[in-house]
Order: C-alpha cells, then structure tokens, then sequence
C-alpha cells in the first residue's frame, strides 16, 4: 500500500451526550485483538482528531475508569513496527479529564516507543493526559523533531520545557491553554537560541515579555481565542 497520510475526525461534538445519538468510537470492541492495525510502509502523516471518550465502567473503591477508546498500545507497538516513515503525528481528544488515571486507551510508553522508532517531524498533542515532564524528556533525544504543539498537557511543566530546550533540530514551538508551564520554562528556550517561531495562547502564567526574548517570530495571546475552542471541542461545530 502507498498510503502516505491517513486521517480519522470525530464530528460531533462534546455535548452530544445529552441527546440519544451519542456516538462513540465505532471501532471499540473490547474483545478484539486487531483494531487499528496499521501496516503502511508508506504513511508519513497521521492525524486521529476529536476522538471523543467515554466511560465504560467505574470502579468507585479504586477511584478507577477504565479504556474508553479502542486505540492502545498495541496499536501503537503495531505504528512503530509497520510504519518506519512516519513523520507526523496530530493526537486530538475530547472530554478527557486531566487527573490519571487517563480515559485514553494507551501510556505514555506506548507512545514514545512510536516516536523513538519513527523520525517524526511534527507532533501534535492535544488534551494528551498521557503525557507529562518525562515524556518531554525522551522528546528532547528526538534527532528530526522541528515543531511540538501542546495544547491543554496540564502534566507539563517548566521542568519539562528545560529538557525540550535540548531537542536538536525544534524550531517552532506552540503551547495553548498549558496551565503550568511558566516563563521560567519559556526562559529556558531562550538559553538554547533554537527556535525560530513561538506561539504562547492563554498560558495563564506566561507573560508577554518572557515569550517576545525567545523567538524570532512570536504569537501570544492571553485569552483563548475560537479556533482554540474548537480544538478543545467547546465551540464552532
């Protein structure tokens, strides 16, 4: 197959669960071995947008919820195994809660197995809960990462931010709605004289003179703007 990009979006929109046609992830079975086995030598770009998540059960003696989404780390295992040219990578959710454990069906080891096997280029995370400081530790050893966007990875920190300042080839940084990264982590960016665009949107402890040292071209908003609600599902369905 020469397959190069493939793209799933979910439609719908959050708030879809106060109507009787919810619509959940149609692949989810969960007794089956095989979902979202990918197996494309070719694929470069891979963009699974809006994945809605919802619960299947709740333990309340653990304060447990498990999978809620078919797309696990065997499917990932299965990415890094099948897809070797994989060069980018958007992962878009919805309606997940920020606390672990996570809604998503797959860890943060998955997931870095993927990008340690691949020579991905862009990486798109969005609502990841999955990811935290020690994911963006093994992202600074990533020898073609050029551009990271973050939106609403609330277990990232300035610690974070200090280990991806060492990323050989980034360039171009995006943090949206990043609640706990501060301008001692954008300062860190700064240190590295890497990165030729920065784009800061409604990280409320980000100031606009940390982030105009950083950069040659930069964006920074305060407030979020529509388009960011309609990453994050809360808008322009």
């Amino acid at each position: 197959m020469k397959l190069q990009k493939f793209e799933f979006e979910g439609k719908r929109g959050r708030y879809d669960c106060l109507t009787s046609d919810v619509v959940y992830d149609s692949s989810y079975d969960a007794h089956s071995m095989d979902l979202y086995d990918f197996c494309c030598e070719s694929l470069k770009d891979l963009r699974l947008a809006r994945i809605e998540t919802w619960p299947e059960r709740y333990s309340s003696d653990v304060n447990y919820c498990e999978t809620r989404t078919s797309f696990t780390d065997n499917s990932l295992y299965a990415l890094a195994l099948n897809c070797r040219m994989l060069q980018m990578i958007d992962l878009s959710f919805i309606g997940c809660d920020a606390d672990w454990p996570s809604e998503i069906g797959f860890t943060q080891e998955g997931f870095l197995v993927l990008i340690q096997s691949c020579p991905i280029r862009v990486l798109m995370l969005n609502n990841a809960n999955f990811f935290d400081d020690e994911g963006m530790k093994a992202l600074s050893s990533s020898p073609h990462l050029e551009a990271l966007e973050l939106i609403l990875c609330h277990a990232v920190t300035d610690a974070g931010m200090r280990f991806i300042a060492h990323t050989p080839c980034l360039s171009n940084l995006t943090l949206r709605m990043c609640h706990n990264v501060t301008d001692v982590g954008v300062a860190e960016q700064e240190h590295a004289h890497k990165l030729e665009s920065l784009v800061i949107e409604s990280c409320g402890k980000v100031s606009l003179q940390a982030a105009q040292c950083v950069a040659k071209s930069v964006q920074y908003s305060s407030k979020c703007s529509n388009a960011l609600m309609k990453k994050i599902g809360l808008g322009g369905y």
